[in-house]
């Protein structure tokens, strides 16, 4: 079900973001910021966000809108344009934010883990919180298609899709302040509990680029393994769920783009510790060839590839991504 927007004033609670601010850059009529010029796509954006208290500039006169924010920073953002956050006796600055995070179920890496609360967030990442904060449970592309249908997002191609929302790229701050903007503009006034159980992507109505694929292009859909064409190979059951490595999958699968005939793949840098990664069906057969993050291949698909994850001799994913764009996973996930 869809949540209902409301239209009234959102609450002011600001608490200051000390972690982006080396010190608050004083907003007038006129903003200006030595990096930020006149022509720049989010100026306004920014001076909203300044003047709202969600964000501020630099001691040195500037912003740096194009420097990524990290998990942290950005729930502290979202959270402070929202709510207010009790004191905490714990010494990390975001641990507040965390705990009000979890106690609303949101989709974040970090409660207890500082090292994730610290990793760059990507715009996949951003719409899987904010989709949760609106009262959905949606993850991977099912969180952007919700984001674009209903407004809340715009992504950074002409007309809006998947593809162009750019999920795997790292979130900048001057999208930051967009993503919450358009929130508070679309009559956001308060955050919700994300659901325990995921919602169906049934209710997102259709983007016009899943149904009207460019010329050669295919689409990315997930199928359970009984839907999927009798050409793809698949075995019957699933491995056990394994988050690391599927958090990576996920990625991988955003950053596979077929056209014309031909699919070409970008294997992610941050392979998780202790696994390896393969990709077969890369030339032509079904040969296994262990890859490093940061290859690009570009190949025909006559049938199916598929990529898999091992830790030791242990195969931990195997999904299989056909010529016809359907995603098996071989592992549970979420």
């Amino acid at each position: 079900m869809k949540p209902k927007f409301k239209s009234k004033m959102y609450k002011k609670m600001i608490v200051g973001l000390t972690v982006l601010t080396v010190v608050a850059t004083s907003f007038a009529t006129e903003l200006k910021f030595s990096d930020v010029p006149s022509n720049y796509w989010a100026k306004d954006t920014i001076a909203w966000g300044v003047d709202q208290n969600i964000i501020q500039g630099y001691q040195d006169n500037t912003f740096k809108p194009d420097q990524n924010v990290t998990e942290a920073e950005f729930i502290t953002m979202f959270i402070n344009a929202f709510e207010g956050v009790q004191e905490t006796t714990n010494t990390y600055w975001a641990s507040g934010y965390y705990e009000f995070a979890k106690k609303h179920n949101w989709a974040v890496n970090g409660y207890n883990d500082k090292k994730a609360a610290s990793t760059k967030i990507n715009r996949t990442r951003v719409a899987e919180i904010v989709t949760g904060a609106v009262g959905v449970n949606y993850s991977g592309e099912d969180a952007i298609r919700y984001m674009l249908t209903q407004g809340l997002a715009e992504g950074r191609g002409s007309t809006p899709s998947v593809s162009g929302f750019q999920g795997s790229s790292l979130l900048k701050r001057s999208e930051a302040v967009q993503f919450i903007k358009n929130l508070i503009d679309k009559g956001v006034t308060d955050v919700k509990d994300r659901p325990t159980t995921p919602s169906d992507p049934s209710d997102i109505p259709a983007l016009p680029g899943d149904e009207t694929p460019a010329s050669g292009e295919v689409i990315l859909k997930e199928l359970k393994k009984a839907d999927a064409s009798p050409d793809v190979a698949r075995a019957i059951g699933y491995m056990p769920q394994d988050k690391a490595s599927e958090k990576y999958v996920k990625e991988f699968l955003n950053n596979v783009n077929f056209k014309g005939g031909s699919v070409t793949v970008v294997v992610p840098k941050n392979i998780p510790s202790g696994y390896k990664v393969s990709l077969s069906g890369v030339d032509g057969t079904a040969y296994s060839h262990k890859v490093t993050g940061g290859e690009t291949f570009t190949f025909k698909v006559d049938d199916a590839f598929s990529i898999s994850m091992f830790v030791g001799t242990t195969a931990k994913q195997s999904t299989t991504i056909s010529s016809k764009g359907e995603v098996i996973w071989g592992a549970k996930h979420s």
